[in-house]
Order: C-alpha cells, then structure tokens, then sequence
C-alpha cells in the first residue's frame, strides 16, 4: 500500500507507518537515542525524492518556489537588522539541495561569512555538496546543529511528521529548538504550519502560533516577533539574543 504525500507524489512506505520511540531530555552534543529512529522513515522519504525530483521544491515537499523564496526574504530580514559585518555564520537546520544558501550567497552579510547546512538525509547532502562548490558552504548529515552561528534557520523541516501523533511530534520541536538556540549567538528563525491552515493533511503537523511563541519567549528569549505575512497557511518566529 502506498500513502502519498500531498505535496508531490512520492509516497510513504508502509511499513514505515507504526510507533516510534516518544520523548527524552534535551539534545546537546549528541541526540537522546529516540530521535534517530523518530526521523529514520523521513531520512528514507526523502532519500527518494531527490532521486526522483532532483533538486527544486518538489524534493522537500514544498508546493512551490515561489512561497519557499518568500520565506527566505523574511529569514534574511533578521540578518539586515543587525547588519554591520560581512561574515556572520549562519546554520540551516534541514537545508535540503541548498536552496537557502542559493537564496541568501549574495547577501552583503554573507560576503566573507559561513553557510552550514544540515539534513537528515545522505542523498539530500551529496546533492547539495556537488550542485553548490561554494567556499563558504559545508553540508553535514545530522539530526541536529553541531557547530555554532552567529544566525540559525529552520525551513519546513519541523512539518512532516507522517503518522507520528501530534505530542511526540511537538515535544521533539521544542528539543530541536533549544538545542539550536544553544548553538545560536544572535538569532533564530523557523517555519511552521499553522493551524489555522484551511487544508490539512494527516501527515502533516500543524502548531499553535501562540503557543509556540509563548514557549520561544519563555524558553529561548523575550526578544521575539511573529511574523504572520505567510498566514494562514504558515507561521514564522523571529527570535533574538
């Protein structure tokens, strides 16, 4: 039996479709051992599709360019705000082929700066190692940040979760998140679907905005902002140091 996924028309394994292992502790210098196995059936899924799609927004499930780049000019307004320097280091938790770097490599912020992009999947860093030669760039296959940056993002990694429940799901983000923030000088920004969104999809997790900006302001910073110009399919949350 194959479920297809509503963005593009890779499909989910179904023997991938059963538990995994729910909460732990904090992730620091190596993930508590049930992440791993939360993450091993999208780590496949997407291993898959940038076989099959090659890398455009098709391969990381996004509906199209278009609303990938307009995500990536609200993540690069945190950088303009503070400018001043040309060489800030920036960590992109779940960066596919690399599109995020595509989007910001001309930046006056990154001229002489760092782009250090992480994904789950082997297929999805190979790619992007042999499509950007980039100096600036290193791609590491991780579950999480391992070096620190003056800036982090996060891209559409938190939002599918296939048939993990909803609990499990939301206590992994908020792990992830303070872990990144751990690994983040200046700022962090992230994407999530909303649930405010009209149309959802089983596979997919939908959050809260206010409750995620209460947890960013209470765990991460006061200094924070909720960008709803993606509403009401998405979210974004800024946060400073």
């Amino acid at each position: 039996m194959k479920t297809y996924h509503p963005a593009g028309r890779y499909y989910v394994p179904s023997g991938l479709t059963g538990r995994y292992c729910r909460g732990g502790q904090l992730m620091s210098d190596s993930p508590p051992p049930h992440i791993p196995t939360l993450l091993k059936p999208l780590e496949l899924i997407f291993n898959q599709a940038i076989k099959e799609y090659g890398p455009n927004h098709k391969a990381v499930a996004w509906k199209n360019e278009e609303r990938q780049q307009r995500r990536f000019q609200i993540f690069a307004g945190l950088l303009s705000g503070v400018s001043g320097k040309d060489d800030y280091i920036i960590n992109d938790l779940g960066c596919g082929y690399g599109a995020m770097f595509e989007a910001f490599k001309d930046l006056s912020e990154l001229r002489k700066g760092r782009y250090i992009g992480y994904d789950i999947s082997d297929e999805m860093v190979r790619t992007a190692k042999k499509r950007i030669p980039d100096s600036r760039t290193t791609f590491i296959q991780s579950y999480y940040a391992t070096e620190e940056a003056d800036f982090s993002f996060v891209s559409g990694t938190y939002n599918m979760k296939l048939h993990q429940r909803d609990h499990i799901w939301q206590d992994y983000v908020k792990e992830s998140l303070k872990q990144l923030w751990s690994k983040t000088r200046a700022g962090l920004g992230f994407n999530m679907l909303s649930i405010q969104n009209p149309d959802r999809e089983k596979t997919l997790f939908y959050a809260d905005p206010e409750y995620f900006y209460a947890f960013c302001r209470t765990n991460l910073s006061e200094k924070i902002r909720l960008v709803n110009r993606l509403e009401p399919e998405e979210f974004v949350i800024l946060i400073m140091r």
